[in-house]
């Protein structure tokens, strides 16, 4: 390495994943995390990486780590993975090229591991960069996200009123979908009254989209073959359309093996294929019209049973069992360490390959379920790569699993934020809001006693009050006023007349006369 490296303890990282500081100033990587920092190049070139670091195996298995360049282009690896085979501290290094300016280099952890009391973790000493600068103050999320938001979630509503005319401009309704799952039990008449009033009014104030948890999979509408149970996700689909609601359908089919029920598992491919089949058709046409996209086969990079029986093109036909019952459909994949992991390019190639064999892939669901950070640059890089499909994305199942209040409220506001400045992304869930309903109670925004956390005002300080349209002024003297606007619904008032008035994406721009002229 040059004598002109700059040199910083893994310890002090501003990239640092899940994890936890070593006496020495280093840092104990688990989780499939990654760490890394933000350089500046002076000119393109190529520069020289290196990190010291040590493995901690888990039954016999060392660690095995990937270099990374995150630039404005999105975030690649660098070279292969390779082992960090030694309990005892080495240089792992390489070479890359990198554009003017600003890049991050991180090094992650690929092969997270626990068993036999064991517990295989990533440790890094210091990281190592030659050829470049330390970037001094690294761009927060609000300035790599401001100028998005105003670009990609803002038209103009264009008021044509009496000349001089007081205006009031309030919103009532964002375009943008941001939703949550639902947990079954609150629709359920053993789960007590007050409880499930309480849940309910705090979805129908905070929410504009919902997708069912669980009352939708395969294994709760058909837990015994013949015997199917639809009574529980119509119940809170009818909900959701009482109240203006939008529901997603999660998921048509799930490929994790321990999910699959047993009687599924003693088909055989004929049955299977055949079942399949009555499974797609019978959820596209039961709810045609009422749910308007489905994640079609949750988690197919982690695990997909279906496809490893009956062969790959099983997912084509899968696709394409629920276009024939319902054409307007649109049909998602959906996994997890994609925002919160390196997963992006092994899911990108795996989405390319569906394309490329006619399956209609219509959205891309992004799980995003995180510990305690989140990082920004790599949240946006990862976006920016998964728009080259020109496909809708969806953050689907949001969450952070932290005690840390402040830092679930921090992580909540950089994740919405890098969401909503993208243009790419159509809405955004959290799975679960509700302590008492949450498949990870500690990373509710709700306590049990629903009481807000931090991470719940956050969430609304956002959605109802800076991306809230609120405007009072005056017409001039032509009678025309401008306001910028969130897309959405918005009620107008001038000179005396009100209206409720639609400001749409696809618009931009609408145009709206009240009063005399």
């Amino acid at each position: 390495m040059a004598a002109d490296s700059v040199v910083i303890p893994a310890g002090k990282l501003r990239i640092k994943g899940a994890g936890g500081p070593m006496q020495d100033g280093g840092w104990n990587l688990w989780s499939n995390a990654a760490a890394g920092d933000t350089f500046e190049a002076a000119q393109e070139g190529e520069v020289e990486i290196a990190v010291s670091a040590a493995g901690q195996p888990c039954q016999g298995v060392f660690p095995l780590a990937q270099w990374s360049l995150r630039t404005d282009a999105g975030e690649n690896p660098v070279g292969q993975p390779f082992t960090v085979g030694a309990k005892e501290f080495k240089d792992y290094s390489a070479k890359v090229r990198v554009p003017k300016g600003r890049f991050t280099v991180l090094i992650a952890f690929l092969n997270d591991a626990q068993a036999g009391g064991e517990d295989r973790n990533l440790l890094l000493k210091e990281l190592r960069v030659s050829g470049a600068t330390l970037l001094d103050k690294p761009p927060g999320v609000k300035e790599l996200t401001d100028d998005g938001i105003r670009k990609h979630r803002m038209g103009t509503l264009v008021i044509q009123t009496a000349p001089n005319a007081a205006v009031k401009v309030t919103m009532l309704r964002h375009e943008f979908l941001f939703g949550t799952a639902l947990g079954g039990a609150m629709w359920n008449e053993r789960t007590p009254a007050a409880a499930r009033e309480k849940y309910q009014q705090i979805l129908r104030e905070n929410f504009n989209h919902a997708v069912h948890e669980n009352e939708l999979k395969w294994y709760h509408t058909e837990a015994q073959q013949g015997q199917f149970n639809y009574a529980d996700a119509e119940k809170m689909l009818t909900w959701c359309e009482h109240n203006n609601i939008v529901m997603r359908g999660h998921c048509v089919f799930w490929g994790i093996e321990q999910f699959v029920q047993p009687w599924i598992k003693k088909l055989d491919d004929k049955a299977l294929r055949e079942a399949m089949e009555q499974r797609a058709k019978a959820v596209a046409t039961r709810f045609k019209g009422r749910i308007r996209e489905y994640d079609l086969n949750n988690e197919m990079i982690h695990g997909d049973y279906f496809a490893k029986r009956l062969g790959e093109g099983i997912t084509k036909e899968m696709f394409g069992w629920v276009k024939a019952a319902d054409p307007d459909a649109t049909l998602y994949v959906n996994d997890y360490s994609i925002l919160s992991g390196g997963d992006g390019p092994r899911y990108i190639q795996h989405t390319q390959k569906l394309i490329d064999q006619g399956a209609p892939v219509g959205g891309i669901g992004c799980q995003g379920h995180f510990g305690g950070h989140i990082d920004a640059g790599h949240v946006l890089a990862t976006l920016n790569q998964l728009a080259r499909f020109r496909l809708p994305i969806k953050v689907t199942e949001f969450d952070m699993d932290t005690k840390d209040e402040q830092t679930k409220a921090q992580g909540l506001e950089t994740l919405y934020r890098c969401c909503f400045s993208h243009p790419a992304i159509a809405g955004i869930l959290m799975w679960g809001f509700w302590e008492g309903a949450h498949w990870k109670p500690q990373a509710a925004l709700w306590k049990k006693d629903f009481s807000p956390t931090p991470a719940a005002e956050m969430y609304r300080k956002l959605v109802f009050d800076e991306w809230w349209t609120k405007f009072e002024g005056k017409a001039d003297d032509k009678g025309r006023c401008e306001v910028p606007a969130f897309f959405g619904k918005h009620s107008v008032e001038a000179d005396g007349q009100k209206a409720e008035v639609e400001l749409p994406k696809a618009k931009g721009t609408v145009r709206v006369t009240l009063g005399k002229q």
